[in-house]
């Protein structure tokens, strides 16, 4: 799911306000794969997985036609590191045909450090499906944003009719905490949306 991305207020404990993940770009890796930041040169990728239909089917936004579209859409990657409101990693393989090419994008986002929480958001490529990469990809970026910016929870929303996003956070431990009927308003009709959380508790008893 492509969030919305939020702004928030530094908070005073300095283990979580530390701006030194915001002097230089935390690159993180998984067994399979380098999560680093989004680059113009991902242009072409990011205009490929944001075309298909299938990818924001429940995203809330229309495929990309065109390649200006996605020019438009770079500077949010990267408006909330800018803000120090949330980080968003592009997702490469280290290995194989596709090495180093953005197959997803995956990121913490409304974050709010006073209260030790933020949101997360993902796609990835309809060729990538099924195949453990987003969990990876995902379960690195929770213990980055446990340990290294000290949240407490970190939540996530999903339309209700996006029962494989649903599912996918279950498996990776999120608990559901609601619903929020008929909450968003998307080309003329009401989205119910869906509430999962990890708290940082949960997560470490893995």
């Amino acid at each position: 799911m492509l969030s919305k991305w939020g702004t928030c207020s530094k908070s005073p404990n300095p283990t979580v306000s530390d701006v030194s993940i915001f002097d230089q770009f935390p690159i993180l890796e998984t067994e399979r794969l380098l999560l680093r930041q989004i680059q113009p040169q991902d242009s072409t990728a990011l205009f490929v997985i944001l075309s298909d239909a299938e990818v924001t089917r429940y995203l809330g936004v229309q495929p990309l036609y065109s390649m200006d579209e996605v020019e438009g859409l770079l500077p949010l990657f990267h408006l909330p590191y800018q803000t120090q409101s949330g980080i968003r990693w592009a997702i490469t393989p280290k290995s194989g045909p596709d090495a180093g090419k953005l197959i997803g994008t995956c990121g913490l986002h409304r974050w709010q450090p006073d209260h030790y929480r933020a949101e997360i958001g993902y796609e990835l490529a309809r060729a990538y499906w099924g195949q453990g990469i987003m969990g990876a990809a995902l379960n690195t970026i929770l213990d980055f944003g446990f340990s290294t910016l000290g949240l407490n929870r970190i939540a996530a929303e999903v339309w209700a009719a996006n029962t494989r996003s649903a599912r996918f956070l279950e498996k990776q431990r999120f608990q559901s905490e609601g619903l929020l009927r008929q909450a968003e308003f998307v080309e003329g009709a009401f989205q119910d949306i869906l509430i999962y959380a990890i708290l940082k508790k949960e997560f470490n008893q893995a």
